[in-house]
C-alpha cells in the first residue's frame, strides 16, 4: 500500500509497528491515547478500498460492533485514513490480543489433542451461534482468525468479509482478490451461491478436521480444492487418526456435507453432536456407511487411475475397444474425442471428419466406429448441421457405425451405451430397448458413468424420479468429474423443487467445467425459482455466450423467463421476439426449444401461445417431452389449464409440489 500520510489515526491511535499483512488488510499495533491501551488497527488494502469505496464499508462494518460475546474480539472503532497520494483507506480497531493464532499453533504442533481441539471448536461455535442469532455470518472462519490470549479463545474479523462483499461484490473481480480462503470455504461460497450460517458451520468443521488430522479435508492448489470439494466427500477422520471418537467423526462429516440442507440446523447442534455418544452396538452407524463408502471410493480412485492411463493412450468418453498399432489412427481418434467433447456444431463436424478418417485407416478399429456413431447421434439430437448429411440420414449412419463397432468388440460397454442412445432416438416413446442396452453396458462396466446417467434419465422418463436420483448419484460416485451427471443431479432436484440441493450440484458442474453450457442454463432456472432474477438472467446469458447453435436460442428463452418472472414484461416480450426469430432457423422445432418458449408464454399468461409452441414439437408422446411437461416448475402457471393437462400422458403434480 502507499505510505500513510500520518502515523496518528483519527487523532488518537498512534501506529507503533506493523504486525503483518493478509489478503484484505495490513495490521498495525497502535496505542489508543484516549484510553491508554494497545489496539490492533487493521487498514484495508488500497486495491480493495478503491474497488469498494469507503463510506458504505464503514457503515456496514459498524453493524458488527453490537456483537458482545466472551469469545468475540469486539470491534472498538472504525474510520478512514489518508495515504500520501490522497487515497482514503477504511480501517477498524479491535483489542490487541497478545498471544498467537491457531495457524501459528498448528504450524508448530501439526495436530492438537482431541480434547483441546474440541474445546477450541466449542468456543468458536459459541461465538458463531451468538452472531448468527443477530443475522451476522462470519464468512471467513479459518485458523488465522482464531486467536489465543490470556487462556481465552477469540474469533476476530466478524462481518468484515460480508462488508467487503456487500460494498464491492461487483468490483472485486477486477482487483484480483477474493473474499474467503479456498481451503475453508463452503461449496456454496466458492460458487458465489446463497450463503447463510451453515457456511460458517462448514468452515468450522474444516478447521476442526485440520486440528485433528494435521491438514484440511481437501488440499492442493486452489482449483483442485474447489473441484474436489464439489466432486468428493471428505475422507473419514478415523482413517487418518484412529483415536478420534466415532461421534466426532460423524459430526464433522455431517457438517462437511456439500448440500447445506444436509448439515446440522445450526452450529450449536454441531458442537453438541461432537460430545454425543456414538450409536449403540448393533445400530447401523454413519461411520459404518461412510467406511463402506470410503472403500468404494478407494476402488473408484484405483479404477480412475486405470481409466486415465487408458485415456492417455487411446482416448476417453467414447469407448475403448481393440487397440491399433497405427499412431496416426490413434491421433485421429483422440482428435475426434476432443472435438466431440466441445458439445458444439463445429466440434461435431470436426469429430465426424476425424473418426471417419480413423476408420478408413483401420476398418476394424471399434472405438473409431463408436465415436462416429455417437457424433451422428449428437448431431441429430441437437439439430447440428453436418455438410452433405441430411438430418433424416443421421440415425441410419449412426446405426451402421455402432453395428461395426459391436462387430469389432461386442464387449465394449460404451458401444452398448451408444446402441441405447440410438434406440431412444429411433422411438422416443418406448425406452424398453434402451434400458436393455443400458443394463448390458453396466453389466460389462459398472463404472461407466455415462451409462448410469442415461439409465437415470430413462428412469425419470418412466416416472421414477427417486430411482433416477439414486442412479445419478451412482454416476457421480463412479466418476466425480463427469459434469453431465452433476448437472442432471441438479435437474433431478429441480424437478423435485429442492432448489438448495439443485443449486449445489449445478454449481459443482460449473466448478469442474466453467464452459459447460447446460449447467449455466440450469443455474438460471434454479435462480428464477428461488427469486434471484438478476442472477438468473446472468446465468442464462452466460449459457447463451457459450453456444452458437440452438442452445443459444434456448438460453435466450431463459433470459425472457427470468425477465417475465421479475415483472419486466416488456423486456421479456422483446427478448422473446429475438428468440423466436432465431428459432426459425431450426426445423422441425427441437424439443427443448418448444418447451422453453412455451414456458415463457405460460409465465406471461398467454396460454394460447404457450400451447402453440408445445404443439410445434412433433412427437407428442416422447417420454422426454412428457417428462418436461410433467415436472418442470416453469409450467406451474398453466398446470391447471385443461388444454395443457390434455397433453399429458400421466398426471402432473399440482403447482408447488415436487415431481
Amino acid at each position: 500500500m502507499h505510505e500513510l500520510a500520518d502515523t496518528v489515526v483519527a487523532g488518537r491511535y498512534v501506529l507503533e509497528r506493523e504486525l503483518g499483512s493478509g489478503g484484505m488488510a495490513t495490521v498495525w499495533l497502535a496505542r489508543d491515547t484516549l484510553h491508554d491501551r494497545r489496539v490492533a488497527l487493521k487498514i484495508i488494502h488500497q486495491e480493495l478500498a478503491v474497488a469498494i469505496g469507503t463510506d458504505r464499508f464503514i457503515r456496514e462494518i459498524q453493524l458488527t460492533a453490537r456483537l458482545q460475546h466472551p469469545n468475540i474480539a469486539q470491534l472498538l472503532d472504525s474510520g478512514v485514513v489518508q495515504t500520501t497520494d490522497g487515497t482514503s483507506l477504511p480501517w477498524y480497531a479491535m483489542p490487541y490480543l497478545d498471544g498467537e493464532s491457531l495457524r501459528t499453533r498448528l504450524a508448530r504442533e501439526q495436530q492438537l489433542s482431541i480434547e483441546e481441539a474440541l474445546r477450541i471448536t466449542e468456543a468458536v461455535a459459541s461465538a458463531l451461534q451468538a452472531a448468527h442469532r443477530q443475522g451476522i455470518v462470519h464468512r471467513d472462519i479459518k485458523p488465522e482468525n482464531v486467536l489465543f490470549a490470556d487462556t481465552g479463545v477469540y474469533v476476530v474479523d466478524f462481518g468484515i468479509a460480508k462488508a467487503l462483499l456487500d460494498t464491492g461484490s461487483d468490483h472485486l473481480t477486477g482487483t484480483g482478490m477474493s473474499i474467503g480462503t479456498p481451503s475453508y470455504m463452503s461449496p456454496e461460497q466458492i460458487s458465489a451461491g446463497s450463503v447463510d450460517a451453515r457456511s460458517d458451520q462448514y468452515s468450522l468443521a474444516t478447521m476442526l478436521y485440520e486440528m485433528l488430522t494435521g491438514e484440511p479435508p481437501f488440499t492442493g492448489n486452489t482449483r483442485a480444492i474447489m473441484a474436489r470439494r464439489f466432486a468428493e466427500a471428505a475422507r473419514p477422520l478415523r482413517s487418518v487418526r484412529s483415536t478420534i471418537p466415532e461421534s466426532v467423526e460423524q459430526a464433522v462429516l455431517r457438517a462437511l456435507e456439500r448440500v447445506p440442507a444436509d448439515r446440522f440446523p445450526d452450529v450449536a447442534s454441531f458442537a453438541d453432536a461432537l460430545r454425543r455418544p456414538a450409536p449403540l452396538d448393533g445400530v447401523p452407524s454413519r461411520r459404518a456407511k461412510l467406511s463402506k463408502a470410503w472403500r468404494a471410493a478407494a476402488v473408484t480412485v484405483l479404477l480412475g487411475v486405470v481409466a486415465l492411463t487408458l485415456w492417455l493412450r487411446f482416448g476417453t468418453g467414447l469407448g475403448i475397444g481393440r487397440t491399433t498399432d497405427d499412431t496416426a489412427t490413434r491421433a485421429l481418434y483422440q482428435r475426434g474425442v476432443r472435438s466431440y467433447d466441445r458439445r458444439s456444431s463445429a466440434g461435431i463436424i470436426d469429430a465426424i471428419a476425424a473418426f471417419t478418417t480413423a476408420v478408413k485407416r483401420d476398418s476394424a478399429y471399434a472405438p473409431g466406429w463408436n465415436g462416429l456413431a455417437k457424433s451422428y447421434v449428437r448431431a441429430y439430437e441437437r439439430t447440428f448441421p453436418v455438410p452433405g448429411v441430411p438430418r433424416d440420414s443421421m440415425l441410419g449412419l449412426a446405426v451402421s457405425a455402432v453395428q461395426r463397432s459391436l462387430a469389432a468388440d461386442s464387449g465394449s460397454a460404451d458401444a452398448w451405451l451408444t446402441q441405447a442412445l440410438i434406440s431412444r432416438d429411433i422411438d422416443p416413446t418406448d425406452n424398453t430397448p434402451v434400458l436393455r442396452s443400458l443394463r448390458q453396458a453396466i453389466t460389462l462396466d459398472s463404472t461407466n458413468a455415462p451409462a448410469w446417467h442415461f439409465l437415470a434419465l430413462m428412469l425419470a422418463e418412466n416416472n421414477d424420479l427417486t430411482g433416477a436420483l439414486a442412479a445419478w448419484r451412482r454416476c457421480v460416485t463412479v466418476d466425480p468429474s463427469y459434469t453431465q451427471g452433476l448437472a442432471f443431479l441438479a435437474i433431478g432436484h429441480y424437478w423435485r423443487r429442492e432448489y438448495d440441493s439443485a443449486s449445489v450440484w449445478a454449481d459443482s458442474a460449473i466448478a469442474l467445467d466453467p464452459n459447460y453450457q447446460i449447467a449455466h442454463t440450469m443455474v438460471g432456472f434454479i435462480a428464477v425459482e428461488r427469486g434471484s432474477y438478476d442472477r438468473g438472467v446472468a446465468a442464462f446469458e452466460a449459457g447463451r455466450r457459450l453456444s452458437n447453435d440452438v442452445e443459444a436460442v434456448n438460453a435466450l428463452a431463459g433470459v425472457a423467463l427470468a425477465e417475465a418472472r421479475a415483472g419486466r414484461r416488456q423486456e421479456a416480450r422483446a427478448t422473446l421476439r429475438v428468440a423466436e426469430l432465431q428459432a426459425k432457423a431450426y426445423s422441425p422445432t427441437p424439443l427443448h426449444t418448444a418447451v422453453f418458449m412455451g414456458q415463457v408464454y405460460a409465465e406471461l399468461g398467454d396460454v394460447d401461445r404457450a400451447l402453440a409452441w408445445l404443439d410445434r414439437y412433433e412427437t407428442r408422446r416422447s417420454l422426454h417431452f412428457q417428462l418436461h411437461l410433467r415436472c418442470d416448475p416453469a409450467f406451474d402457471p398453466i398446470a391447471r389449464d385443461q388444454r395443457f393437462r390434455s397433453l399429458l400422458s400421466s398426471p402432473r403434480p399440482l403447482p408447488g409440489q415436487g415431481c
